[in-house]
């Protein structure tokens, strides 16, 4: 494995450094993911029904495979395991859209680079996103945002990664109020940011 360096959110929401991945005959590691998730190893996020949740667009302006994933920051202060949020990429069309949530607006991305997923609400949520830029010598670059989502609200998580994957953003805007109604896209208030790929990174961000 060559060297590599973490890639970590800054104050603005910002991904500068970079991670070199092995330019090996084994699937790159999105196609892991995929491959753990069809034969069911990894766990997917879900929210339990009757639970006060939020709806959330997760977007992502790269055709290369990215993945979106909840950390949860109460198993702290043991590194907690990802649950897979959603995926997009030509190599992972098994992590489709929820079905009828109904969100408001029009993605800024077409449907391919676009899922909506539900959200628990009412407590801080760590979230990460990840994309592999392929190549000769791949690179993949991660964002971490952490939010507080209200009841019925719905959000939008964008993703924005550099052909490269030399550098990537990620940002929670809000889309719409408890009452359904839509408003001017928004940053939420309540956002901070912490680093992508180390695996004690959320449990540094939310502190002791």
């Amino acid at each position: 494995m060559k060297s590599k360096r973490v890639c970590f959110a800054g104050g603005q929401l910002s991904c500068i450094p970079m991670s070199k991945v092995r330019k090996t005959a084994i699937p790159p590691a999105a196609l892991c993911v995929l491959a753990l998730a069809l034969s069911g190893c990894i766990s997917h996020y879900r929210v339990e029904t009757g639970t006060p949740a939020a709806r959330i667009r997760l977007v992502t302006n790269t055709d290369d495979n990215t993945t979106f994933n909840v950390v949860d920051a109460t198993r702290c202060p043991k590194p907690p395991k990802p649950l897979l949020l959603g995926g997009t990429g030509k190599q992972l069309p098994a992590m489709g859209t929820e079905r009828d949530l109904a969100m408001v607006g029009i993605s800024p991305e077409p449907p391919g680079r676009t899922r909506e997923r539900w959200l628990v609400a009412g407590q801080r949520i760590y979230l990460t996103a990840a994309a592999v830029a392929a190549g000769e010598q791949p690179y993949r670059c991660a964002v971490g945002v952490s939010f507080v989502p209200l009841p019925g609200w719905q959000y939008e998580l964008r993703y924005q990664r550099d052909a490269a994957a030399k550098s990537c953003t990620g940002q929670v805007l809000r889309l719409a109020g408890k009452d359904g109604r839509e408003i001017e896209p928004q940053p939420d208030p309540t956002q901070l940011v912490f680093r992508g790929f180390e695996a004690d990174a959320v449990c540094a961000a939310r502190g002791p």
